[in-house]
């Protein structure tokens, strides 16, 4: 009798497939320990500080002379005139937000540096969710395009993220941390666009500061992860236009088939549970 009471209920959790949402974020750990990147060093005191998925809530404000356990980052000079663009896809991590962020980051290697070029557009209520932090992130995006297997900001100094950028000393910031550098959290509504040279990082494969094949990751104001992408080779187009890809094409993750599969499965063992 019970099976078949379930199996009469199978066509309504199929209805309910396409109201699967991703679950809300969740509720921020307390770190109490130095074995973390984002807390590489002990502060006096330290009592414990809150993260979310893996990223401290309030960090510290700067401290002028603090570097990472590695010293200061070198400038990087004369770079292959090499592009790496980070394309954000057609759907969000966290589509909680009720809006898609969609747009690019684009580096350049030039004598000087990495030239980037930051447009985005759809930008989530800054009310609501602003202002945004941006950052380069450790390791790429999965192919099932998880934003939290990213891990923490690029930072071969190990400085950790406990202690906020002294933007006036970008050399002791974290590699990846964009933001921190130049010119702060997005306040901006709706859309966001900026230019900089970027002198610690790289397009020159095998240095400790090159971040092709790296990801770029949006957070909301909590840290909470809302949108990512790789840093790809493409052919360079000086006039902003979106360029062609120099290698084989990388499939990008939508986000729908994984959740709305993982949905149905949830919601069909949780019938059976309360049947059986």
């Amino acid at each position: 009798m019970h099976a078949s009471i379930l199996l009469g209920l199978l066509p309504f959790a199929a209805a309910q497939v396409t109201q699967v949402v991703e679950a809300p974020p969740p509720a921020p750990v307390r770190l109490n320990t130095t074995k973390s990147g984002v807390a590489p060093t002990l502060p006096t005191p330290f009592n414990g500080v809150d993260t979310l998925q893996g990223a401290i809530m309030m960090p510290l404000p700067p401290q002028p002379g603090y570097v990472g356990l590695n010293g200061t980052a070198p400038a990087q000079t004369n770079l292959p005139a090499a592009t790496y663009r980070a394309t954000l896809p057609s759907s969000m991590f966290n589509n909680l937000v009720g809006t898609t962020v969609r747009g690019y980051v684009e580096g350049i290697g030039t004598p000087a540096g990495v030239r980037f070029t930051v447009q985005l557009s759809g930008l989530p209520e800054q009310a609501r969710y602003g202002p945004f932090n941006w950052h380069i992130h450790t390791l790429p995006v999965p192919a099932n395009g998880n934003c939290t297997a990213t891990t923490s900001h690029f930072d071969p100094t190990n400085r950790g993220e406990l202690i906020m950028c002294e933007a006036a000393r970008p050399e002791t910031c974290q590699a990846g941390d964009l933001a921190g550098k130049h010119g702060g959290k997005i306040a901006t509504p709706g859309n966001f666009s900026t230019s900089f040279v970027e002198p610690y990082l790289s397009t020159q494969p095998g240095s400790a500061y090159f971040f092709g094949g790296l990801s770029f990751v949006l957070h909301a104001t909590n840290t909470t992860r809302l949108t990512c992408a790789n840093f790809v080779q493409v052919n360079s187009t000086s006039n902003g236009t979106s360029p062609s890809g120099t290698g084989p094409v990388v499939p990008v993750f939508t986000g729908a088939a994984e959740k709305i599969g993982a949905g149905a499965g949830a919601l069909v063992v949780a019938l059976a549970a309360a049947l059986f």
